[in-house]
């Protein structure tokens, strides 16, 4: 059952009833499944482990990673959320969609919310009721916390009833640590593989013996381990070679590689989560007829990019069990498109 289908009927797609808990991921970190051997899933990634799931942690690790969740957090969190009807904005907006009952900031809650959907494809809060079956408060919870299975949200691994949480979820997508696997992990070897470069600019030293003097096994030895102390540094070595022996460098990367490989990341990433490249620092081939401005690119960020996460968000706080019927929640997106008013203090002329 496609998503169309799920929303129109009212039920649950076919994969929500999946055995398959599809909350926490079984490959985070202190997951059972984090330190098997990758050769028992030959059969389900067919590369390797290129295509096994990286744990949130590693994923942050790679810069285009980071700079794609920390634009979409520090976009979207602070948004306010508003409650609207056909008439537009409600005069009474509903308290807990601009304040919380625990610790946490309504920025805190949005911002928890879209980093699960980013990385695993859902979130998830709890939320409180009035007498009247309305919500009066509602709390964003770890994702360690509750799974999916057979198409009932458990929580600490008990069953839930239906009112008591919003799932949030972006339709057909099961967030960057899947979707993303291998890209991820040929992000993490550029980035080795640029380091270890940086280090050791030529990759293959051969201390050649040029004459016939018999050398051991273990003064050969003694000779790389010289080399390799005295280039390990990163900075220009001077050395002398022993008598009879060549320093020779073999073969060397084109650096070009690199920053064109680094910043194909940067594309592949956005590409993921929808965002242009050049909203993460990344450039891409533009055709001469074509003109972009700063101004522009933002304006299509916010267009055309942006809605991939608001728009599942808005709608999960939309539904009939969340508000009222003929009401809706939307983000107040007003700041982003005008002129602040100033907030400093007030000075003369």
């Amino acid at each position: 059952m496609g998503i169309l289908q799920w929303l129109v009927s009212g039920k649950r797609p076919d994969y929500a009833y999946s055995p398959i808990d599809v909350g926490a991921s079984p490959f985070a970190e202190g997951a059972g499944l984090s330190t098997v051997t990758p050769a028992l899933f030959a059969s389900i990634f067919p590369d390797g482990i290129a295509e096994l799931p990286l744990s949130r942690a590693q994923a942050m690790t790679i810069p285009a990673v980071a700079k794609a969740r920390n634009l979409l957090v520090a976009t979207i969190a602070k948004f306010p959320l508003k409650a609207l009807d056909k008439d537009g904005e409600l005069a009474q907006q509903p308290a807990w969609l601009y304040r919380e009952d625990n610790s946490l900031s309504t920025y805190d809650r949005t911002a928890a919310t879209i980093d699960d959907m980013l990385f695993e494809g859902r979130s998830l809060w709890t939320v409180k009721r009035g007498a009247n079956d309305q919500i009066v408060n509602a709390d964003w919870l770890p994702i360690e916390r509750w799974t999916i299975t057979q198409g009932n949200v458990l929580i600490d691994e008990k069953p839930v009833p239906d009112n008591s949480y919003i799932l949030f979820h972006v339709p057909l997508f099961d967030g960057l640590l899947v979707h993303a696997a291998r890209t991820m992990h040929g992000a993490r070897d550029t980035e080795r593989s640029w380091v270890a470069k940086m280090r050791n600019p030529v990759p293959v030293t051969e201390l050649r013996i040029t004459d016939d003097t018999y050398t051991t096994q273990a003064e050969v030895d003694a000779l790389r381990a010289k080399l390799d102390e005295r280039t390990r540094a990163g900075e220009s070595v001077n050395i002398v070679t022993p008598q009879g022996v060549e320093l020779v460098a073999h073969g060397s990367i084109d650096p070009n590689l690199y920053v064109e490989g680094r910043n194909a990341i940067r594309t592949d990433i956005g590409s993921f989560t929808n965002i242009r490249a050049a909203m993460l620092d990344g450039t891409i081939g533009i055709d001469s007829l074509t003109y972009t401005t700063t101004e522009g690119t933002r304006n299509l960020f916010y267009e055309i990019d942006l809605p991939f996460w608001t728009d599942p968000f808005e709608a999960s706080l939309s539904i009939d069990s969340v508000v009222p019927r003929g009401q809706r929640v939307r983000f107040d997106k007003y700041a982003a498109f005008n002129i602040p008013p100033a907030t400093g203090v007030p000075t003369e002329d």
